[in-house]
Order: structure tokens, then C-alpha cells, then sequence
């Protein structure tokens, strides 16, 4: 149980502000901020559902994580028709292992649905990933994205998120990118020094958009049938290899090079999509 008062601290809540407002309150200071009115015109905000993911590709084979529910980086990837994955994540959990189909290009797995959104107009990069989270009654282990921002856009259900500000780095038991912390409620006998941990939290319903600034930790819970969309994008070289205060700077040198491994994936894989056809 935390003892201070005052926490949660809380996420600055706008409604689809400027361009112009959104860099200078936000992304420039390195702010998240929870944004309505933008993901809701969507048309994926009525159509998003099994029914409809189903009567599109439900035969289809897609890529899923089988995990023990929290502990992301031992998550191990299956390949899973997607009728029968979206029968167990519409069912109430037996135990605590989970499914999650995430980490991957919408546009490659269902790439049907792509036209039912359009990429927020606050991402200032022309490239830009837009990947597909669907899943439910699973907690993210607590991680920040090393490259770049994030926006968690949420079509159906809801999301509960933690967020926590570089400078508590200390406190949340770093292994790269990831904490070891795999859930909730934390163990404070294991980890101690989350105690004194400052964190901001907030709950993305359907409809709303979620900013995450480069280096700031986030767990994600998903308490219900979910379904979402994620653009990620670089920031310059400057942001990445300067880490805010709290980010230890001999990790940098190793996120680079994870990157360019990252790269030279989705490159060949480009590649080997061409030479087939």
C-alpha cells in the first residue's frame, strides 16, 4: 500500500488541441497528456469488435504472446487462429496465463481494418509504425519506449495506466527498457524501493488517446475485452542519446544498437515481401 497522500498524481486531460498546443504543453517538455475527441471520429470506434474482426479474417493465423500474466519479457509467441483467440480473450480467465495479440503492424495482420483509422495529426514524423493491441484481463509489464513517442489510441474498452516520470528510475528496478516488476499488487518485500515511488495514473476509455514521452515508464492493465492501436515514431538523435535525468546513459549506446537490429528486421522483411511477390 503506498503511504503518500498524494498519489496518484494526475494526467492533464484536453480536448483535440492545436498542433501547436500539443508541441508546446506537451511534447516539447516531455509531458504525457490524455487527448478526447480525436480517436472517437473514427470509424473503428463502431466497428471494432470480434464479430467484425471475425467475419474479416477469422480463419486467419495470427501471431500472439502466451505469458504468465505480467511477465511480458518471458512471453513466448505462437501462432493462434484468430477465431480461437478471440474465444478466450472474450471469457473470463482460468488461472494466470494469458494470450495478447500485440507488438505487431495492424497492416500486417489485419490489414482490412487499416482504413477504419487515420494516424493522429500530433505524430511529426513521416514514418511511423501503427500497431494492434487486442487482449483483456492482462497487466503489461512496466516498460518505456527508448526510441521515440507513443500514442495509445483505444477503440474499444478501456485501459488502466500507470505512469511514471524518468527521474523515478531509482525505484522501479530497471532492466533495460523493462522493469523486473511484472504486476500488481507489487511485492514490497521483493522490490522495496517502490514504496517511495511517485507515479500518475489514469484510465483511457474508448474513444480517447494516451501521449507517452519518450523515456516514461508505464504499466498497462486491461481489465476487459480491448481493443487499440498504437503509433510509435522516432525522436531525433539528440532526444535519445541526451536521456533525462534518471535514465542511466550507459544504457543509450545498447538501445541504439537494438534499434538498428529492429530495423535491419523490418528492412528484411520488406525485402523477402518483395522477392515473393
Amino acid at each position: 500500500m503506498h503511504s503518500n497522500e498524494r498519489l496518484p498524481l494526475q494526467v492533464d486531460r484536453v480536448h483535440a488541441p492545436s498542433v501547436e498546443e500539443f508541441n508546446r504543453l506537451y511534447a516539447e517538455p516531455g509531458k504525457p497528456v490524455l487527448i478526447t475527441g480525436i480517436v472517437s471520429e473514427w470509424d473503428a470506434c463502431s466497428l471494432w469488435n470480434s464479430q467484425y474482426f471475425n467475419s474479416l479474417a477469422g480463419e486467419r493465423s495470427v501471431p500472439v504472446k502466451r505469458m504468465r500474466n505480467g511477465a511480458y519479457l518471458k512471453a513466448r509467441t505462437e501462432l493462434m487462429k484468430l477465431a480461437d483467440f478471440l474465444d478466450v480473450v472474450n471469457k473470463e480467465p482460468v488461472g494466470n496465463e494469458r494470450v495478447y495479440l500485440s507488438e505487431r503492424s495492424v497492416k500486417d495482420i489485419l490489414p482490412e481494418i487499416a482504413g477504419d483509422y487515420t494516424a493522429p495529426p500530433y505524430i511529426d514524423s513521416a514514418k511511423f509504425a501503427a500497431v494492434g493491441y487486442i487482449g483483456s484481463h492482462v497487466h503489461s509489464q512496466i516498460h518505456f519506449h527508448p526510441f521515440g513517442k507513443a500514442l495509445l489510441c483505444q477503440v474499444t474498452g478501456r485501459k488502466r495506466v500507470k505512469l511514471f516520470a524518468p527521474d523515478q528510475t531509482p525505484y522501479l528496478y530497471q532492466k533495460l527498457h523493462f522493469s523486473k516488476i511484472e504486476g500488481e499488487p507489487v511485492d514490497l518485500e521483493k522490490y522495496p524501493l517502490y514504496e517511495n515511488v511517485e507515479y500518475y495514473e489514469c484510465e483511457v476509455t474508448a474513444g480517447e488517446m494516451l501521449f507517452f514521452p519518450i523515456y516514461w515508464w508505464h504499466g498497462v492493465e486491461t481489465p476487459e475485452f480491448s481493443s487499440a492501436v498504437v503509433f510509435f515514431w522516432d525522436d531525433s538523435r539528440k532526444l535519445r542519446w541526451l536521456p533525462p535525468t534518471g535514465i542511466p546513459l550507459r544504457y543509450v549506446p545498447v538501445f541504439e544498437i537494438m534499434s538498428w537490429i529492429f530495423k535491419g528486421k523490418r528492412m528484411l522483411k520488406r525485402i523477402l515481401q518483395s522477392v515473393r511477390g
